[in-house]
């Protein structure tokens, strides 16, 4: 096995699931293909920097297959932390075409295959894929490494494989957490509003004089969400000062047209946090929570049709970030 470059290993098992790891010189991508092919690790290996955040006294050896319900309980009890993709459904659980779909849907709770496509010195990229179970939906995934670059970059396919047209929800889940994330992190997006409860606000400096770019801990027993809107571009990014790291998301507005913003700092003291989680999730997602009820915006495929997008995943050494462009190059401020 090469041990040089862009390498790429499906070698491994973790909780008796298969696990694939792609690495270069800069980054380490562990991916979970045996539940969900979630990203369990994002590894910046010259700082030994894992950006993601792993949640403690999950129970090792998941089942291979969870079947989504009407309930919030197969998602938080499994979840691990991480990053997940989202599909066909998010938030809480709806019923849609006959078919009851869970919360946050069905992808990250199933197993996926892959090919490996490329395996050079200078390029690794693998093709993942799965079928939902409620919905007739093929969602592919192809990841790439090149030798030398701080970035992941990941190209998507959604197929409706069925007959009738269908809506959907579409996104992704990467959760932030220690010791990249502290309180002097700062949140960058080129967003014109924040959503806050009920109400839109500007970005990043609300109505009231409030900071939202600032990810200081606020007054609260439970966990906050908040809604970046009005993108002008499609990126978000979290840095950190101290470290002089970052980590952003690239992807395309015209798809994921709004970012969730997940703060639980420790807010939680029952299930499922009990005040064990200091995390920030960082959204890129189709559609605002319960869209689906409020007649909110979907995405929607006629029958046998695709559509097809691309997100990447950009780790950068700043203080601070301007701008991320398509191509993954950052302009520090």
């Amino acid at each position: 096995m090469r041990h040089y470059g862009a390498r790429i290993n499906d070698r491994y098992k973790h909780d008796n699931l298969r696990v694939l790891i792609l690495e270069n010189e800069l980054l380490r991508v562990t991916v979970r293909l045996g539940l969900g092919a979630d990203i369990t690790e994002l590894l910046f290996k010259p700082r030994d920097v894992d950006f993601l955040w792993h949640r403690p006294g999950v129970l090792p050896g998941s089942p291979r297959r969870i079947p989504t319900s009407c309930t919030n309980r197969p998602f938080f009890d499994y979840y691990e932390g991480g990053w997940q993709e989202l599909f066909p459904h998010a938030s809480a659980a709806s019923q849609y075409v006959g078919a009851e779909l869970g919360f946050h849907g069905e992808t990250w709770g199933l197993p996926w295959d892959y090919q490996i496509l490329t395996d050079e010195p200078n390029l690794v990229s693998v093709k993942l894929w799965v079928r939902t179970l409620r919905m007739p939906f093929l969602l592919e995934r192809v990841m790439s490494l090149h030798s030398g670059e701080p970035i992941l970059r990941m190209h998507e396919t959604v197929t409706n494989e069925g007959k009738k047209a269908l809506d959907f929800m579409w996104g992704h889940h990467p959760a932030v957490g220690q010791p990249f994330l502290d309180e002097g992190c700062v949140l960058d997006a080129p967003a014109r509003r924040i959503r806050l409860g009920g109400s839109l606000q500007p970005w990043p400096v609300d109505g009231n004089g409030t900071d939202h770019s600032r990810l200081v801990r606020e007054s609260s027993e439970v966990e906050v969400m908040k809604y970046l809107h009005d993108l002008e571009e499609g990126w978000v990014a979290v840095t950190n000062p101290k470290m002089g790291l970052g980590v952003g998301f690239v992807f395309n507005p015209k798809v994921f047209d709004c970012v969730w913003l997940w703060h639980e700092f420790g807010y939680t003291l029952e299930y499922p946090w009990f005040g064990r989680a200091y995390v920030l999730g960082v959204e890129p997602m189709s559609s605002l929570p319960g869209a689906r009820e409020s007649g909110g915006r979907l995405l929607r495929l006629e029958g046998e049709s695709s559509l097809e997008t691309d997100l990447l995943t950009v780790v950068y050494e700043a203080k601070g970030v301007r701008h991320i462009s398509p191509a993954g190059a950052v302009t520090p401020k």
